[in-house]
Order: C-alpha cells, then structure tokens, then sequence
C-alpha cells in the first residue's frame, strides 16, 4: 500500500550575520548620540563602560568595528589600547576614536600611538557609520587600480618601518604597501606568502637579487623575475629624503609625492567632503601627519585618487579651524592587510592655499618640529 504524499517542509536559510559594533566609554550624552546614529543602520551594537571591560567581551564576541570614546585613552590606569588590539588579532577588526571638539591633542597623540586606524567626530552622522560598515563588505571597485594605485615593494633585509633611516615609514607615509623581510631569504619567504609580485625590491649593498632568486624559495622567483631593483648603501648613513625621488622615478609616480621628507607628526581631526557641483556628504578623519604641502588622514573610506576635496582641519592646540582644498595623491581604502603593511586613508596634497594660511601652516610646522 502507498502511503500519502507528506509535504516536506523546507530546511530554514542559514541566519544573515549582522556587523557587531562595540562602543567603549562610560554611558554620557554622546554615547546617547551614537545610539541614536546607530538605530537606523543593520547591525548589533553594544557598549561597555572601559577598555578593560572590552578586553573581556571581546573574548566572548568578536565585533566588527570597535568604537572607543577619547576620554578612554587618557584616564592613564588599566589595560590601553595596546592591550587590546592583540587580542583583536593582527587582522582584526578596525578601531575608530570618537572625537569632540574639546578633545585634546594628546589624547588623539595617544590613539595615534596605540594603532587607531579612524576618527569620528561628534555629533555622530548616520551616514558616516553607514560609511564604515559598508567598507568592511569589501574595497570599492577604484581601488589599488590606475596610475596612481599604491605600489607593492619588498624592503629585504630591513627588519620594520624605522630600519634604513625610517626609509619604510616614508615609504608608507607616500602610499605605498610594504612587505618587510629581516633576511633576504625572509623577504622571498613573505612574496610567496603574500603571493602578488612586487613593483620593487629594495635590498642592502652585500646583498644581490641573484642572491634572493638562488635561495630554496623555489616558488617566489616567477613573482620576482623582471622585479627591478635598487640597492641601499648602509655603511653610509641612509637618507631617505635623497632617496624617495628615485624610487619614484623607478615607479613611475610623480617625484614630489607630498614631499613627506618635510612632514611633523601633528594629530588633529579632519573633516572632508569631495567638490562637485552637487552637495556632498562631509566625512571625518583624523591627520597623523602634516607638511605645508600637504596631509595624510587616517580614515577607512577614502576618496578616490585625483578627486578634488574641501578640507576642514582643526587645530587642537590653538582652538583654530583651517578650511582649505586638496587633491588626493593617493588612497588606501579599509580591507585586510594580510601581512601587508600600510596605512588606511589617503595622501592630500594642499590646492591653492594663499599665502597667509601657508604661512601659518609652515610657522606651525616649524613649531612641532622643534625638539
């Protein structure tokens, strides 16, 4: 006998996973606003008192941004951000710093310090959280793309950012993307790992390319043949500043990119908006880095290269805001670094600034550079 037909009910759709933001700082009227800002937007949000009480709810849940209000990096007692971040992972999520207008320069110093990789400013704008959560899905589509798209270069033998004279950080401080090796066979070791080929190879005198192709590293030589090269002298004193233009050259890219050679460590937020004829959305960052030429600004949804920007950029230290225009040089949207090492944001270079503001910008340059 055959039994009935039964209807068989369909198996559920796996449950869409929402971004998890966690939010950092005691409870007071601006994290009220950030709870607003968040309400309208797809995702769970949460928020503990400190960053100790960070250190244990990310054990439990990873978040997919991490939100910390500035007054957290200056309480001076507990686990800081340094703490944290390990225990976020290498490739972890991103952690922005909330700002306000009264925040001081040493508590954006300090988030400078301990790895912040963005800044928001108060009032907090959905669409500037709109903004960062749509980065975590994916780059947009200009990215690492055209003439001006960061390059890829393998420093071989130069053990981080300050080795060489700090040639690494200007490196970076110009867009580019750096893989580090303390050994040459250490830096072919990390092309295999990365598996992209590099646009340069950077190494010492005593070492040769040949030397990098010769080793056991069997599967990096199709990634490094044709690579050129530049070596680096170190029984001189590196100057990096003598050696930027070159390596420019050897890229491609224009010489004088931002002249980072002449730029101070000087945080301050920034707020950014692309010039167009139609109105544009204005969006915040913090600069880590300033010259009289131009910026760097930290943030995880840059601009397009070669767009045309309006700059607010206000000065901490004298209470002063400075409106000006820029072009973006260059731009490292928000994506896994993945052993790569870069900065997120994007290089401005200074429009049309008169001269009183230039002058003001160079006597304050000047100013933070002093010992």
């Amino acid at each position: 006998m055959m039994s009935a037909p039964r209807h068989v009910r369909p198996s559920p759709a796996p449950a869409e996973s929402l971004p998890r933001v966690l939010c950092v700082g005691a409870t007071r009227e601006s994290w009220l606003a950030l709870s607003r800002a968040l309400r309208p937007l797809r995702c769970e949000a949460s928020q503990v008192p400190s960053l100790e009480a960070a250190f244990l709810e990310v054990r439990h849940a990873r978040p997919s941004l991490v939100l910390v209000h500035w007054r957290e990096l200056v309480a001076g007692a507990g686990l800081g951000l340094r703490a944290l971040k390990p225990r976020l992972g290498v490739d972890g999520p991103p952690v922005l710093l909330v700002a306000e207008p009264e925040t001081p320069a040493d508590a954006l110093e300090a988030g400078d310090a301990e790895g912040v990789e963005d800044c928001l400013q108060m009032p907090l704008r959905t669409h500037e959280l709109r903004a960062r959560l749509a980065a975590l899905e994916g780059p947009p589509p200009w990215a690492r793309t055209g003439r001006d798209a960061p390059r890829l270069l393998l420093l071989a033998g130069a053990c981080g950012p300050l080795a060489w004279g700090g040639l690494g950080a200007l490196l970076e401080a110009c867009g580019h993307r750096i893989l580090y090796g303390t050994t040459v066979g250490g830096g072919a070791a990390r092309v295999v790992e990365q598996g992209e080929r590099p646009d340069l190879v950077l190494l010492s005198r005593e070492q040769s390319l040949g030397t990098l192709r010769g080793l056991s590293f069997l599967r990096a030589q199709p990634l490094l043949d044709g690579v050129p090269s530049l070596t680096v002298d170190l029984e001189a004193p590196v100057r990096p500043a003598t050696l930027l233009p070159r390596i420019h050259a050897m890229l491609g890219r224009e010489a004088a990119s931002l002249r980072v050679e002449e730029r101070v460590r000087f945080c301050c937020p920034v707020a950014f908006a692309e010039v167009g004829p139609r109105g544009t959305e204005w969006r915040s960052g913090m600069s880590s880095a300033l010259s009289p030429g131009g910026l760097f600004i930290r943030t995880l949804v840059p601009v397009k290269a070669g767009t045309a920007v309006g700059l607010h950029i206000l000065l901490p230290t004298l209470g002063e805001r400075l409106e000006t225009h820029g072009v973006v040089a260059w731009a490292h949207p928000f994506a896994p670094r993945q052993g790569v090492s870069h900065p997120y944001g994007m290089g401005v270079r200074f429009l049309g600034m008169g001269p009183p503001r230039l002058m003001r910008l160079r006597q304050l340059c000047q100013a933070e550079a002093r010992p």
